[in-house]
């Protein structure tokens, strides 16, 4: 009798299926604070590295103030559908959701968990990332923070997948570094049912690693005027995709001169007017296309 238990349990854990969905080999991709602007679409991006990753059911993701106290707790209400390779999961603000117009993954509730300035987040306690003028600690190592000088406006973190496959999110791509493995990007989040765009080399490439601010970096204007305005003393913001960067600004038929985000011009005649704006790396590396904003001012 006993050993015919013993044969049919040994039968059993050989039919078992192989436990081989969960959720353990996800990192966080991408995480945005909101803006000046939306201050509450905040979102935070998921990716596997290996398939099979969908069953976040109970899981939790959380964030954390700049001195490390948790500031949220979201909870995972489903599963996702997507288990592929290198899908992603996003978990979104409801302000967010309607920016961006995506429908996201999970919740994340209330707005205001996610500070620019400084803060972190954690997927379980299995992956994080700090930025900004954070110095608690956290349940995974994230070594220095990303963006010392805090997430700028209107911008988001996004991990680097250059180390071994450019163009692949694999585990060597988390240095257990925040400043190493992200860097500040355009916000572009991507839900579970967008399919996975990311696809493996053809053969290995060896280590490559971020240049360090020495390429061009891309200028964007997060906040201007109307086309057609009465503000005499328009307010432009503006921010650029390499952390580090500066910037020199330009009104009209003027010279480029040193500026910072926010810019305010000085008073100006009614009339067409254009402001330019062009980022420069560290290196000094310019942007080879300044963003530009044209308007026109109205009445006396």
């Amino acid at each position: 009798m006993a050993l015919t238990l013993g044969l049919v349990l040994a039968l059993c854990a050989l039919w078992a299926p192989a436990a081989s969905a969960t959720f353990h080999l996800i990192l966080v991709r991408e995480v945005y604070p909101g803006s000046e602007a939306n201050p509450g679409a905040e979102y935070v991006e998921l990716q596997m590295y290996a398939p099979g990753q969908n069953f976040v059911a109970g899981h939790v993701l959380r964030t954390y103030g700049a001195t490390g106290a948790v500031s949220g707790v979201n909870t995972f209400a489903s599963d996702v559908a997507g288990g592929a390779n290198q899908s992603t999961i996003v978990i979104a603000t409801p302000a967010a959701e309607a920016q961006f117009g995506i429908a996201a993954d999970g919740t994340l509730s209330p707005a205001g968990q996610l500070d620019p300035a400084g803060g972190a987040v954690c997927w379980e306690s299995l992956d994080c990332v700090s930025w900004g003028s954070f110095s608690g600690s956290l349940p995974s190592p994230a070594g220095q923070p990303a963006a010392p000088g805090g997430i700028p406006d209107g911008m988001a973190l996004r991990r680097t997948i250059s180390p071994g496959c450019p163009t692949l999110l694999e585990p060597t791509d988390d240095r257990d570094s925040s400043a190493l493995d992200f860097s500040v990007v355009f916000p572009s989040p991507r839900p579970n049912s967008v399919p996975p765009s990311e696809h493996a080399c053809s053969a290995p490439t060896g280590p490559s690693y971020p240049s360090g601010g020495s390429g061009a970096p891309q200028t964007r204007i997060t906040g201007h005027p109307r086309r057609t305005s009465r503000d005499r003393t328009p307010t432009f913001r503006f921010a650029a995709d390499l952390a580090g960067a500066t910037f020199l600004c330009k009104l009209d038929r003027g010279r480029f001169h040193r500026c910072r985000s926010p810019f305010t011009t000085r008073r100006l005649r009614p009339g067409r007017h254009s402001f330019a704006v062009e980022a420069r790396a560290p290196g000094g590396t310019p942007d080879p296309s300044p963003a530009r904003w044209r308007f026109r001012v109205i009445g006396r």
